[in-house]
């Protein structure tokens, strides 16, 4: 049946059923191509397509996955670590103190050595790193060796039980030194300095910064003077891994992250530091609990400062009790330690009278003019207490900067001027993440009030019956 037009202009247009019918776009049907999945198979092509296929994009990544690249930031912390840590452990200077000797003859008798085996062990150890700066001791080391190796049958009880009752970091060797021997000692203390830069990463991750910023957290760590005591045979590279981790389990209780997990971060942390340098644990959980109860009407979550304060006292509290209760010295016999010159001379009466005299003269003859010499030094103070304001949430902020303060406090309350670099170190750390902080693109500083939970945001839907 053919169909014909009414109108004479319609007579060559194609009747529709008789033949094919056009595409909408025209009359021309293309060259018939074989299937796709037919050429990838058997016709690859030259070249990757730039075109994104949905298989492609379906496919999960390994990178793609959390735990991966938690994987591979904490494989890049640690390789990062490790040669920053050489660095600085290659460098001229010493790489023991006088202290490093008690430190060592501890770790080798609670390994089980005898003491004279430990005394001789100890000795040559010390006496090998001192050998190393340009401010060597007088003699040769054979010299050296024999005068260490004397040294605890002719120095102070008094002075040598001030080591004793801190055995945080000889206990933390032990494992090394069964397994390595001698040498175990160093490779404790280089892999405690290695964890201060994970831990360094941790903290950054923890008050917002970025994976990229975390690395730069730590590589100004170990370029910092705080890098340079880490990497010293000394209890500083165990007790700065035990501030960062006290203030990563503060800023997680604090941004309620993990209350649970961060107290208890806080609370072993805060421990362990007392028990290696208990001057300061008991300085950095009096900041934490006197911060937290003096920002309480700032904020609104009251209860996570409250969390924050009542681990810090309680582990003052318990640090205290055991003081008193085992007997160990003091911050008493710490004061008469630096004004006797370690028991050599009659105690001093009243030694608290003593200390503000002593720490205003260290801060005015000392500290202050080395700081006006050195430009540099304040700036990288101010630049850092910028990016802290500005970078970083203010719940989170405060501990790490409370964290500074300490360092100052240790050393006023040790007004010891050549040991000043070395007590000072912790005032550092906020140098480290504050100027990290400064390489972020945004600043995200949050409202005047935290709330106590994070806030909802519910979608709201419209009422679409009929009548509504």
């Amino acid at each position: 049946m053919t169909q014909s037009y009414s109108r004479p202009e319609d007579a060559g247009r194609p009747i529709p059923g008789d033949g094919p019918e056009p595409e909408p776009g025209g009359t021309h049907r293309p060259p018939s191509r074989m299937p796709r999945t037919w050429r990838r198979r058997w016709l690859p092509a030259l070249w990757p397509s730039w075109r994104v296929r949905y298989a492609d994009v379906a496919a999960p990544r390994p990178l793609d996955r959390p735990w991966a690249r938690a994987v591979l930031l904490v494989a890049v912390a640690a390789l990062l670590g490790s040669g920053l840590w050489l660095l600085r452990w290659s460098g001229s200077a010493p790489t023991t103190t006088p202290d490093t000797f008690w430190y060592a003859r501890d770790a080798f008798q609670y390994a089980g050595w005898s003491e004279p085996a430990a005394d001789r062990a100890a000795a040559d150890i010390t006496c090998g790193g001192l050998m190393r700066g340009s401010s060597r001791p007088a003699g040769t080391r054979p010299d050296c060796v024999r005068y260490r190796t004397a040294l605890p049958g002719v120095a102070p009880e008094r002075f040598q039980r001030i080591f004793t009752s801190r055995p945080g970091y000889p206990l933390l060797t032990v494992p090394f030194i069964r397994v390595m021997g001698t040498a175990g000692f160093s490779a404790a203390t280089a892999a405690l300095g290695v964890a201060c830069g994970l831990a360094a990463v941790l903290l950054a991750l923890a008050i917002g910064l970025r994976p990229l910023q975390a690395l730069v957290a730590e590589a100004l760590f170990y370029l910092l003077p705080t890098g340079l005591w880490g990497s010293r045979l000394l209890a500083e590279a165990p007790m700065m891994l035990c501030v960062m981790l006290a203030l990563t389990g503060a800023v997680l209780v604090l941004r309620e992250h993990a209350a649970i997990a961060g107290s208890a971060l806080l609370a072993g942390a805060l421990a362990l530091l007392c028990v290696v340098k208990p001057a300061n644990g008991v300085v950095l959980a009096a900041a934490l609990a006197a911060g937290a109860v003096l920002l309480l009407p700032v904020f609104a979550s009251r209860r996570m400062f409250l969390a924050v304060a009542g681990v810090a006292v309680l582990v003052l509290a318990g640090n205290l009790w055991l003081g008193s209760t085992l007997h160990l010295p003091g911050v008493n016999e710490t004061l008469q330690d630096t004004f006797t010159w370690h028991f050599r001379h009659p105690d001093v009466p009243h030694p608290w009278h003593r200390l503000p005299g002593a720490a205003r003269k260290l801060w005015s003859d000392d500290i202050g003019p080395a700081t006006l010499e050195n430009p540099l030094i304040p700036a990288a103070f101010l630049f850092a207490a910028a990016g802290l304001v500005s970078r970083v949430r203010w719940d989170a902020a405060w501990p790490v900067a409370a964290a500074g303060f300490t360092g100052a406090a240790v050393a006023s309350v040790h007004p010891i001027v050549s040991e000043l670099p070395r007590l000072s170190a912790v005032a550092w750390i906020p140098v480290a993440f504050g100027l990290a902080a400064l390489t972020a693109r945004t600043a995200g500083r949050p409202d005047e009030d935290v709330p106590s939970r994070p806030r909802r945001l519910e979608a709201e839907t419209a009422d679409l019956t009929p009548g509504g």
